[in-house]
């Protein structure tokens, strides 16, 4: 059944690029770069899929609801999910094409390990997803192509910014970016679930808060040691109650926790409660030796760059008297026309 299945949406891909190719294969391609390379419009539907898989993954948007009827929150603003999911593979399209314009003046390559794990994992994402890429008309070259550029994309990355880059971000930089987002936590945290899965009831919820603030407070006199109190708990730790020592992580100062935790100085403590759940949380010693900078340092880079980079690769694209968008196209494949609710998600990496 399965195999039928799959060869009756090959035959209505098939059907689809033969009307566009009818009509003058003027829909069929999303980007020209010249007369030497013609980005299909796969790569743009399945930069939409991928960003919409990214979405449900992350509980911005259900795939039990109408992607019509959803929107995502843009810079404080509520904006339409196809709408976001368009913009969104529109600038996927141009930084694709950014990227092999600057990488061409730059001498930047794939070497043949590159395309050989492109090619891998290309095959592997297609043949996950293959019924519904099909479905919506992405071919696994299109897939191919995607992943090719990611690669791309991380390589002309590293030639602009690395250590041996052409614009090499320096440590003092990065270190700042370190201290302003990251911070080490000593921490124990409760579930409001007994360990046979029950909720637990208002009462119980209460002890464990009350439990939470004596802790607290006995740390905060000095009475406690925090560490080996979180060290005790962790040896203990069940499904519903855990703890860590001296764990470095980046936090969100757009979220009330995440400013919490950052504000805290050394050594204080902060108390967060949720509907499910209650942690106690004392901010320590960011990097004691130098060591977790170094071993954060590729992650600091990427994470504090790489959005200006995309930006530069979409205005470099934008800037190009040799590129021609296909705006027609899409509009024609825009997300309100099609439906990537059958996509994988809980094994999507």
């Amino acid at each position: 059944m399965k195999l039928i299945k799959k060869a009756a949406a090959a035959v209505a891909a098939a059907s689809m690029v033969f009307s566009l190719s009818a009509c003058g294969s003027n829909l069929s391609w999303a980007a020209k770069i010249g007369d030497d390379v013609t980005v299909p419009i796969g790569l743009y539907i399945y930069s939409q899929a991928e960003n919409y898989r990214s979405c449900v993954q992350g509980s911005v948007l259900s795939s039990y609801t109408e992607l019509s009827e959803q929107t995502v929150n843009v810079s404080g603003s509520d904006v339409s999910a196809t709408k976001y999911l368009d913009d969104e593979a529109s600038k996927s399209v141009k930084s694709y094409v950014g990227t092999i314009l600057m990488a061409q003046e730059m001498g930047v390559k794939l070497s043949d390990e590159d395309i050989k794990n492109a090619s891998e994992n290309a095959a592997q994402a297609y043949q996950q997803d293959e019924e519904v890429l099909t479905q919506n008309g992405v071919a696994q070259t299109s897939v191919e192509e995607y992943y090719k550029n990611v690669t791309l994309k991380s390589n002309l990355f590293q030639a602009k910014y690395g250590k041996e880059g052409t614009e090499p971000v320096s440590d003092d930089e990065l270190k700042e970016y370190f201290k302003t987002n990251y911070a080490t936590i000593n921490f124990m945290q409760q579930y409001f679930y007994n360990e046979d899965g029950s909720a637990m009831d208002d009462k119980e919820i209460e002890a464990v808060k009350k439990e939470y603030e004596s802790v607290k407070s006995q740390a905060e006199k000095g009475k406690l040691n925090f560490t080996k109190k979180c060290e005790e708990v962790a040896e203990n730790a069940t499904n519903y109650k855990n703890a860590y020592t001296d764990s470095t992580s980046r936090f969100d100062n757009t979220l009330e926790d995440g400013q919490k935790i950052l504000a805290l100085k050394e050594g204080e403590f902060t108390l967060i409660v949720t509907d499910s759940a209650i942690a106690l949380i004392q901010k320590a010693e960011l990097d004691k030796d130098g060591k977790k900078f170094e071993e954060y340092r590729d992650a600091l880079l990427i994470e504090s760059k790489y959005d200006s980079f995309i930006d530069e690769l979409v205005k470099y694209a934008q800037n190009s008297d040799k590129v021609e968008f296909n705006d027609k196209a899409f509009e024609k494949f825009s997300c309100s026309t099609r439906d990537f609710s059958e996509l994988s998600v809980s094994t999507y990496q």
